[in-house]
């Protein structure tokens, strides 16, 4: 199905501008004349030189068919840009006959390389003469019957031929073409145009593990074959986009492919092109999920789903490639949806607006160590499947507990990141990825604070961490106004407190807020909410470290929350 998304992509794009397949093959030889060598054909059949022509170039540089091979090998053609004359002769036009004729012993050509052996004394020194009156760089070709090489069959078919001769190495005659669906004279079984698709095993090979009959896995047709090749060069030049150390080709694809929809696909292809051509001109700063870099996926999310996209992250190892991820028929809806999460993050958490919630959020703890787990919530996101909040809350304690230290020598990042562990969370939710929990209260002081910021706090062990965490927040903050430093850190055992150690820190922050003579109404209610809370709890906490000292730093990231639901508690008792 990628495949013949992106053959579509190609099919329009050359009917855009107006040409054949062959034509995204030719080069422009960009020299200033041309020097044709000029046969006519005899009624007899046979060819006969009649001179040689110089002309300026043609502004339309197809009708030279010029494609340049190895410096040493031929060309495509028997156009050549001219280095010395008797060089080019011998080696880019007769060498390129001679190739041919070797080949397919084709008649026209066989003709033709005899007259150009048999007078090429008389051209060498023709064009000698004719190269001589001019400084310019020139390129050298033929014109057959008054013809130029592009207009003539039999030159087009072995242009072709050599582009793709090394596919064309497995092959088959007279058979149906897995893109198209139609008969084909020739179809090929080996692509070139994509990296990751190879035979070079016996287990790639369906049918026997017979290399000659591998064409059977995926055959193909030499048209289509171009329209691919066009698709991807499309798709390269204006539908890559770089994230977070990958990149990732966007392919659209029509859900009914149905010839009539080919106008509106075409602009839908333009439309996404131009959107990301404007966002770099202006320097937008593009909304989107994805990275803070311009993608077009803020535009995606305002179309029918008339059209799916494809993502594919491929990984490019010298020569080879390697598709990492692919995701394939993600609709228009679901990007809606993902936009609408990202909105609730925000405006939950960063009501300034001065954060917009990205997937930068997500590789904050899945650094380059971990690109594996990173793809496969990129994946589940797309495709709305679910993860665990355990799975989660690995990676995150990874990257807090390095934080922590320098917390309490006033760094910010311990807060910053928890934050960011918190939108990520919620992102997930609101996505549809990890299911909300959510249980009842015993009081009604917390019910809209857990509603909003604790859908996976669905049992009282939770809901008392949770608080406890931001009573422990408000005696380090006590701390911190009256030391100027942290000393109840260390209680925290560096976030890697067991269900154990928990219950036993309660008394220990009560103990230290008297202390401090400052054991006021909101931190007697929220203790008494918490030992409610843990008498509450069952015998045996289900959850692991990582996860109970998340929900722990969460509630001294959201402190502020807490005390505002205590004071509106207040108020209205």
């Amino acid at each position: 199905m990628l495949i013949e998304a992106i053959a579509k992509i190609g099919c329009i794009e050359l009917g855009e501008k107006d040409q054949a397949a062959i034509d995204q093959f030719i080069e422009n030889p960009d020299y200033p004349n041309c020097i044709h060598i000029l046969l006519q054909r005899g009624n007899d059949g046979a060819f006969v030189w009649e001179g040689c022509e110089v002309e300026e170039q043609k502004s339309d540089f197809r009708k030279y068919l010029f494609r340049s091979g190895s410096s040493r090998g031929v060309n495509y053609s028997p156009t050549a840009k001219i280095t010395t004359i008797e060089n080019t002769y011998q080696q880019k036009v007769l060498g390129w006959f001679k190739k041919v004729c070797k080949n397919n012993g084709n008649e026209f050509f066989r003709g033709i390389q005899e007259v150009l052996e048999k007078e090429k004394e008389h051209i060498l020194q023709e064009l000698q003469s004719k190269l001589a009156l001019s400084s310019e760089r020139t390129i050298l070709s033929l014109k057959v019957d008054g013809s130029y090489l592009y207009d003539i069959p039999e030159f087009r078919d072995a242009f072709l031929f050599l582009i793709n001769e090394k596919d064309l190495e497995l092959s088959a005659s007279n058979q149906v073409c897995s893109i198209c669906g139609q008969r084909k004279d020739t179809v090929i079984g080996r692509m070139s145009v994509f990296r990751f698709y190879t035979l070079d095993k016996p287990g790639f090979i369906t049918g026997g593990l017979d290399e000659d009959k591998a064409w059977r896995n995926y055959p193909v047709c030499l048209s289509c074959k171009s329209y691919i090749e066009e698709g991807r060069r499309f798709i390269e030049e204006k539908l890559r986009f770089q994230f977070y150390g990958f990149s990732y080709l966007l392919i659209p694809k029509l859900i009914v492919p149905v010839a009539e929809d080919d106008d509106g696909f075409a602009e839908v292809l333009e439309y996404l092109s131009s959107h990301k051509k404007e966002v770099r001109i202006h320097q937008d700063q593009a909304e989107s999920f994805m990275t803070t870099e311009e993608d077009v996926m803020d535009i995606l999310k305002d179309m029918e789903n008339v059209v799916s996209i494809q993502l594919l992250f491929l990984q490019k190892i010298q020569s080879a490639e390697r598709i990492l991820l692919l995701i394939e028929d993600v609709l228009p809806s679901r990007i809606s949806e993902l936009f609408k999460a990202k909105s609730y993050v925000e405006q939950l958490l960063y009501a300034e607006g001065n954060h917009p919630f990205h997937f930068g959020f997500i590789r904050t703890f899945f650094h380059s160590s971990y690109d594996k787990y990173f793809l496969h919530i990129v994946e589940s996101v797309f495709k709305k499947r679910l993860l665990s909040v355990s799975f989660l809350t690995k990676f995150i304690m990874e990257q807090l507990r390095k934080e922590l230290p320098a917390y309490e020598s006033g760094e910010p990042s311990f807060f910053y990141k928890t934050r960011q562990a918190i939108a990520m969370i919620v992102f997930l939710e609101q996505a549809g990825v990890l299911p909300v929990k959510g249980g009842a209260t015993m009081s009604e002081k917390f019910d809209v604070l857990f509603e909003k910021y604790g859908k996976q706090l669905d049992t009282p062990e939770k809901k008392a961490v949770f608080l406890l965490g931001s009573l422990t927040q408000m005696l380090l903050d006590i701390q911190q106004n009256k030391r100027g430093s942290k000393p109840f850190l260390k209680q925290l055992m560096g976030l890697k407190m067991d269900e154990r150690t928990v219950k036993g820190l309660l008394p220990k922050v009560i103990n230290k807020l008297e202390e401090y003579e400052s054991y006021h109404f909101i931190h007697k209610q929220l203790a008494e909410e918490i030992s409610t809370l843990f008498l509450l709890s069952s015998s045996r906490w289900k959850m692991s470290v990582d996860e109970l000292n998340f929900y722990f730093a969460c509630g001294m990231n959201l402190v502020s929350k807490v005390k505002e639901s205590l004071i509106i508690a207040k108020e209205e008792a």
